[in-house]
């Protein structure tokens, strides 16, 4: 897992790397080092479930910095779609969900007092 997340960081195009080792606090501090080196060199430390944290940051770091302008464009919307997933009752459902337990954890029980 080790050499491919190398070979991604060596391939990432040149808007992704800041992105990526911003994510992972690592900073250029002079000029002979480039990001991708650093980032490259830190992530030689990571173990096995942060590579697969990692490779999966990267597989996701175009569509988690697009813009979109419609909703049309949003990709969890079209798969939705796709899959016959009606995000409008899930949407509430969750809301409700949500909104039950804020409640809950408001009202809180009445203890009885004890005469002394």
């Amino acid at each position: 897992m080790l050499a491919v997340a190398h070979y991604l960081i060596g391939h990432l195009s040149y808007s992704q790397v800041p992105a990526l080792a911003k994510r992972h606090k690592v900073e250029a501090k002079t000029n002979s080092t480039s990001a991708p080196e650093l980032l490259a060199k830190q992530v030689g430390t990571y173990d096995e479930s942060e590579l697969c944290k990692l490779l999966l940051e990267i597989s996701l770091l175009d569509s988690a910095y697009q813009r979109s302008t419609t909703s049309r464009d949003d990709v969890l919307l079209n798969t939705a779609k796709r899959y016959r997933v009606d995000a409008e009752k899930v949407q509430k459902a969750v809301g409700k969900e949500f909104a039950a337990k804020r409640d809950k954890k408001t009202i809180k029980p009445k203890t009885p007092k004890t005469a002394a």
